[in-house]
């Protein structure tokens, strides 16, 4: 088992880095990106990336609801769980662009996000009107519109944070929001599997263990620490983002909010009385598995970065 996870666990990491190193050359000053004047592929290899794992993880998410007795309508929630995702993506390349003043305007007014996310709301209810059949019309309604607002929605903010910037800066810091995450994962599994002695939450999930919670967040701020003493490296003589504190305090949350998504997926599953969620990533359980940890820190990174922080890169 742990054999499989580090080799299925690498080659997922080296298609994160790879995803972002093409992201980072469309976005470079003289790039393919940059041809006509404006950023027309910028953060797109990302954001198709995360597209894909958000619809697959929809499936995924259908399948274990299916096994809880609710019916809910999985093509529907990926539709617009791959929407939310694009959204940040398109509202990007408004302000980069800006080809369509009429478009413009009507972005300052009312976000992308939340006219998709209401047509989906909308739409989960009339399938289910279109069933012809009231039976656990509610719960599958309330579960359709669960899988894409906790797939589509918090995963959308990756994208929004890959968004800070069209550029080079938006491209790492996506990466690093990541990377911070599922380090936090690897430090729990590494740390629990060492030394885990004391049960942190028995009741949602026996295998974790405090001390796999401090692992976590140990591994968690050094990667956040050493992806700062990397940036000027890597983005050429500036300074990054977060200052020292900063970034051991982001580290710190990243561990922790990014272990509570997963003992949220573990209840979900748990719930259903389903231990692994699918079969498409071996050794892990499941896509969800990957995903969890990160859907759930994904807004909290983007709060801290944007209001705590101050990361705000200029437009074109």
């Amino acid at each position: 088992m742990f054999a499989q996870r580090l080799v299925f666990g690498s080659l997922m990491i080296a298609a994160v880095i790879g995803t972002v190193v093409l992201d980072v050359w469309l976005s470079t000053p003289g790039g393919v990106g940059q041809a006509a004047g404006c950023l027309p592929m910028a953060g797109l290899p990302v954001t198709l990336l995360l597209t894909l794992l958000v619809v697959l993880g929809t499936f995924e998410m259908g399948r274990v609801c299916r096994a809880g007795g609710y019916l809910p309508a999985t093509l529907w929630a990926a539709f617009v769980a791959a929407g939310l995702v694009l959204a940040p993506w398109v509202e990007m390349q408004a302000r980069v662009g800006r080809a369509n003043p009429l478009f413009d305007t009507t972005l300052r007014q009312l976000s992308p996000t939340v006219v998709w996310l209401a047509g989906g709301i909308l739409g989960a209810a009339l399938v289910m009107l279109a069933r012809r059949t009231t039976e656990r019309a509610l719960g599958n309604i309330a579960v359709t519109v669960l899988m894409f607002a906790y797939l589509g929605l918090l995963g959308s903010f990756l994208i929004r944070i890959r968004c800070l910037s069209p550029g080079l800066e938006g491209a790492l810091l996506a990466a690093y929001v990541v990377l911070t995450i599922k380090s936090g994962d690897i430090g729990a599994y590494l740390t629990g599997m060492a030394i885990g002695r004391h049960k942190l939450a028995p009741w949602v999930s026996p295998a974790k263990t405090v001390e796999g919670a401090a692992g976590a967040v140990l591994l968690a701020v050094v990667v956040a620490l050493a992806g700062m003493a990397a940036w000027p490296e890597l983005v050429g003589g500036v300074h990054g983002p977060l200052t020292t504190s900063q970034a051991i305090v982001f580290g710190i949350v990243m561990a922790v909010v990014g272990h509570l998504g997963d003992l949220v997926e573990s209840a979900i599953k748990r719930d259903v009385r389903v231990k692994d969620s699918g079969y498409l990533v071996p050794a892990f359980g499941g896509l969800l598995d990957l995903l969890d940890s990160p859907l759930f820190a994904a807004p909290a990174a983007w709060a801290a970065l944007t209001f705590w922080c101050g990361v705000d890169y200029n437009y074109p």
